[in-house]
């Protein structure tokens, strides 16, 4: 029997395994120069093996990622193999999040090269950083809710207490049976707002995109807004292109105009008619920027810190309002992949911007 048959045999499983994984495999010496690499590292820095073969393996890292790959290679000459989780660009390649091992080739107790290994981990570090949002948002709307839930309900009970000492019919009967209506009332609405949120939640992977007019969906929108806006003396201006699309579901466009325009109409201002402005252009990046501007009242947004898209929170409580509408709008504007944002001055007005597809 041949004994360099078995190591024949290895040599090509190795090179087969080399050749054909989708994970990224260098060979480097100690200075850090790449003796080999494999199709996968060139598929993604888009080079021949003659054009890599030789080469600093910094010259295929952006700056701020070469520190880390060089301690880490010191660590793997010294003998240690090491596993490290970086984001980084390779060659002119989009940045991707990695898992990085290190592995030290030994010749004789001494190690020779590193074999370095790298795996495409982005989707899976995606799919957790959602996870977590999501567990993050989950606790603290169960928070709100217990919290929104527990003052009417709490209410409710010694009210009904209160109730079965009195006499029916007498004034302080009476009183009590209204405060026990109202609090039976918030306490409806709340189950409401919950039972709403979690059905859009549910829904929103069933909410598939299409091609939608924004200027129709607009024109809907103030077509169904006209006698309030006709009621307070208010304009608008639109300047949206006819042939503007974007990628949405109408419900949730729909949705999402509508509570702005609302929010425009509730919270103008007493000294001078109401204004709306509504204007769309499409950024370098082929996206659709749109922006609703009003002249009422505005609110303090410095005061309104980080709270302005959170359930439950409202910035004038003058008016009526249980501060559900924008947290629905920057809800539907996410799960279409959107961004929004606000800019607000007190007595001056109200600007959103929103970014879609």
């Amino acid at each position: 029997m041949d004994a360099g048959a078995p190591i024949a045999a290895s040599e090509v499983r190795f090179r087969s395994l080399f050749e054909n994984t989708p994970e990224l495999v260098l060979y480097q010496n100690p200075a850090g120069i790449i003796l080999d690499a494999n199709p996968a590292f060139l598929a993604v820095v888009e080079k021949s093996k003659e054009q890599v073969i030789g080469k600093p393996y910094s010259d295929f890292l952006p700056l701020r990622a070469q520190p880390i790959f060089t301690q880490k290679l010191r660590e793997a000459i010294a003998g240690k193999t090491v596993r490290f989780e970086v984001f980084a660009s390779q060659g002119q390649s989009a940045p991707r999040h990695w898992d990085v091992v290190k592995i030290p080739l030994r010749q004789e107790g001494e190690v020779v090269g590193v074999h370095m290994v790298a795996r495409d981990i982005t989707e899976k570090t995606q799919h957790q950083e959602e996870i977590f949002v999501q567990n993050q948002n989950l606790q603290q709307f169960a928070y709100i809710v217990s919290h929104n839930l527990r003052a009417p309900l709490a209410n409710a009970v010694g009210l009904v207490e209160l109730l079965s000492t009195e006499e029916q019919g007498s004034p302080f009967f009476e009183e009590t049976r209204q405060y026990l209506q109202q609090n039976l009332q918030q306490l409806d609405l709340v189950l409401r707002d919950m039972n709403t949120i979690l059905t859009i939640r549910d829904q929103q992977h069933l909410a598939v995109p299409e091609s939608v007019p924004l200027q129709e969906i607009i024109s809907q929108v103030l077509q169904d807004l006209a006698d309030v806006l006709d009621q307070c003396g208010g304009t608008t201006q639109i300047e949206i292109d006819q042939h503007m699309r974007v990628q949405a579901n109408r419900a949730y466009l729909y949705s999402i105009f509508f509570n702005l325009l609302t929010n425009a109409i509730k919270y103008r201002s007493d000294q001078r008619p109401l204004h709306i402005a509504i204007a769309a252009i499409r950024d370098g990046g082929g996206r659709q920027v749109v922006t609703i501007t009003d002249n009422g009242v505005g609110f303090d947004q410095e005061q309104a810190g980080a709270d302005i898209f959170k359930l439950y929170k409202r910035f004038h409580t003058k008016l009526s309002g249980r501060g559900v509408g924008l947290y629905l709008v920057k809800t539907h504007v996410e799960n279409m992949g959107g961004q929004i944002e606000v800019h607000s001055q007190l007595g001056e007005g109200t600007r959103f911007t929103l970014t879609l597809r």
